[in-house]
């Protein structure tokens, strides 16, 4: 018999194969060498054994012995043929996602049929399975797979926020060309912004800490007034600006700051924009109508310090009260901006740590699962206890692609009840936000990746020791009766035999 299994992606597809290949080759050592059949014999020894201690005023002991084992066994071999005899060929296989259904709303749901370039062998070797465990398998990543479909599609603004941190400037003369354009544009335009000592508000302030600023633009004296230093490609020849360099039509222009960013075509927007994958702009302008959308999304593109950095920490969504303007109110926001601050960072890597290494923490240990189900069945004596709590290890395990999902998703909905405005939502995506918002719901999201599984994983653990128990006792209770029934017969058959004298 043969079967083709899916799993959610390639490294889960290695990782069993592996552990069934080993698995297979610990179960063919067990079964060349007689320790598989250990446990049936120590169960006909142990029967023999209770039964010589209960004394001769027990029955007939033998018949005794026979109940006790003949029902013992039949669950033993029901362990054995289904549990632990690898019976079914077996390939895994990726299933199919959707792709852009993925990229809208971050979670990955199979969609029929599986993805190419799986096959049934590893380095040559080939897997089988209990029928069983290809049961469970089936039915967890079927269970699985529904619940991430029940999970709302929502906006990943943190796919998008990734993928924009992944996206870098390709080109290296455009870097040498930004890198100019901020030296010799935003770096005067901002230290003559000082000089001129004007008041901004906050929007405005905010505004003029990148070098696509619409204030430096639109604002007569600084992007109009200066221009660049060298020959820009694609800027024609302009006598009125250019014949102070020295150069002539031939050769090219020395653009002004303000033609050389926003210029149709050549300008550093433009140019800029187009190191942008065009469906990771598609997904900004499905999840966004604002018209600065753009805007925000080559900031995030220009901006090396992490996000945050140019963030403004003057409002507080998640401060409960607000913030508050009296002086214990400050030094508690201040103290635990500090906090969360020191704790930003660490929780910053855990959470990005934890989010790409869970899934293959998960997929290794259900490897080790694998690889120990024969071993553990045959030490436990084709114990039923021991294969419900197996079952629900492994059902638990392959489920937590759904718990990690959840923990997206709720990161995703933390960030849309938190920032209301499409403006807030694009400073989060762009790394602009508030500073004390972002390490508090970083501190959260952290949290969440770890502790959802963690609680599931042990309240499974509770349902598996109880359904394994209930397995055992059933098992036990069966055996109990049987024995009991042996020995009434055997007392029967005594007393009928001596003529009711013993």
């Amino acid at each position: 018999m043969s079967a083709d299994l899916t799993v959610f992606d390639f490294f889960e597809n290695v990782v069993l194969m592996l552990g069934w290949i080993v698995s297979n080759a610990i179960w063919d050592v067990l079964n060349t060498t007689m320790l598989a059949a250990i446990p049936f014999a120590a169960l006909i020894a142990r029967e023999w054994y209770n039964a010589r201690r209960e004394g001769e005023d027990e029955g007939n002991k033998g018949l005794l012995s026979l109940n006790r084992i003949e029902t013992t066994l039949y669950a033993m071999l029901l362990v054995y043929i289904f549990a632990a005899v690898p019976l079914l060929s077996v390939q895994f296989a990726p299933a199919n996602f959707d792709q852009q259904y993925y990229q809208k709303c971050g979670v990955k749901t199979a969609t029929g049929g599986t993805s190419t370039g799986a096959g049934a062998a590893l380095g040559g070797k080939t897997a089988d399975m209990p029928l069983w465990w290809a049961l469970v398998h089936a039915i967890s990543n079927g269970v699985t797979n529904a619940a991430l479909g029940a999970l709302p599609c929502n906006t990943d603004y943190q796919y998008l926020r990734t993928e924009l941190d992944h996206t870098a400037i390709q080109d290296p003369t455009l870097r040498s060309e930004v890198a100019r354009f901020q030296r010799w544009c935003y770096g005067r335009s901002r230290t003559q912004l000082f000089y001129a000592s004007e008041s901004l508000d906050a929007d405005v302030a905010k505004d003029t800490d990148w070098i696509g600023s619409h204030y430096f633009l639109n604002t007569p004296g600084y992007y109009d007034s200066f221009q660049s230093h060298r020959l820009v490609q694609g800027f024609a020849y302009n006598a009125s600006r250019d014949s102070g360099y020295g150069t002539h039509p031939s050769q090219g222009g020395y653009p002004t700051c303000k033609q050389w960013w926003s210029a149709a075509g050549n300008g550093l927007r433009t140019r800029l924009h187009d190191q942008i994958d065009t469906s990771l702009w598609q997904n900004i302008h499905a999840a966004f109508t604002s018209s600065t959308a753009d805007d925000y999304a080559i900031r995030a593109l220009l901006n090396t310090h992490g996000g945050m950095a140019n963030g403004n920490s003057g409002s507080d969504v998640v401060s409960g009260s607000g913030g508050g303007n009296g002086l214990n109110s400050t030094i508690g926001t201040a103290a635990g901006a500090l906090g969360a601050g020191l704790s930003w960072l660490p929780a910053e890597g855990m959470k990005d740590v934890a989010a790409r290494a869970m899934p293959m923490v998960q997929y290794l240990l259900m490897m080790a699962i694998v690889i120990a189900i024969p071993v553990v069945i045959v030490i436990s004596g084709y114990s039923m206890k021991v294969i419900g709590i197996l079952t629900f290890g492994y059902f638990g395990m392959a489920s937590l692609t759904f718990w990690f999902a959840l923990s997206r998703w709720l990161n995703n909905n933390l960030v849309d009840l938190l920032y209301q405005s499409d403006a807030a939502k694009l400073g989060f995506m762009a790394g602009l936000s508030n500073a004390y918002d972002i390490s508090i719901l970083t501190l959260v999201q952290a949290a969440m990746v770890v502790v959802l599984p963690t609680a599931w994983l042990a309240m499974l653990g509770w349902a598996g020791a109880g359904a394994g128990s209930v397995l055992g006792n059933a098992v036990r209770g069966g055996s109990d009766e049987a024995g009991k029934a042996g020995k009434q017969g055997g007392a029967k058959a005594q007393n009928t035999a001596s003529g009711g004298k013993l």
